[in-house]
């Protein structure tokens, strides 16, 4: 009987996930896909439409096979907000941090009138977000958000070697992502998967 106890707890943590941050656990680049937990996602794309300003979230997450599933997020005190710029503590770091989320709003543009590649134009990462990532050596992704359901990601090796002049970034290809609520969309954009 305590043997078949000790198999079950063995094989229900695996299927919880492992937090990300664990040694010896897949990282940085090692991922596959990054997927967003419904209650996180919708939650951003509620946060997304009702602020015109920059915020930022410290994303949480664990690792499911080779997914980088993200399954929380805190916000940071911030500092400042303005429509192109946002400062904000630093993220804490801990097992379960994986790096983090701010949105581009799309000053002028009506989202619900807007089309898809017009939002997508606002997901890139500026000198500034550039150099914020490359100083969190912890961090295994930033997220950029350009609408409430859309969003870019870039893993550590998409920036770990860009020199200090890149000015703009735009996503690598497959890593613009949007979800099923948005009204068509190009064919190079990913659709997201619901999970």
């Amino acid at each position: 009987m305590k043997r078949i106890a000790v198999i079950l707890i063995v094989v229900m943590s695996l299927a919880v996930g492992r937090p990300a941050g664990e040694a010896g656990l897949p990282g940085g680049d090692d991922f596959r896909e990054l997927v967003f937990a419904a209650k996180v996602s919708d939650n951003i794309a509620l946060l997304f439409g009702q602020f015109e300003t920059e915020l930022v979230l410290c994303l949480e997450g664990e690792w499911r096979g080779s997914d980088l599933y993200i399954t929380d997020f805190r916000m940071p005190h911030i500092l400042s907000s303005k429509s192109g710029r946002v400062q904000a503590a630093a993220c804490k770091s801990g097992r379960r941090s994986v790096g983090t989320w701010h949105n581009h709003p799309a000053p002028g543009h009506r989202l619900t009138s807007a089309s898809v590649q017009v939002l997508a134009r606002n997901c890139y990462l500026s000198r500034t977000d550039i150099s914020d990532f490359q100083r969190r050596s912890d961090a295994f992704v930033t997220v950029v958000s350009c609408a409430p359901n859309m969003f870019a990601y870039w893993k550590r090796s998409d920036v770990d070697s860009l020199s200090d002049d890149v000015a703009l970034l735009p996503p690598p290809e497959g890593q613009l992502v949007y979800s099923e609520m948005l009204d068509g969309g190009p064919a190079d954009l990913t659709q997201a998967r619901g999970r």
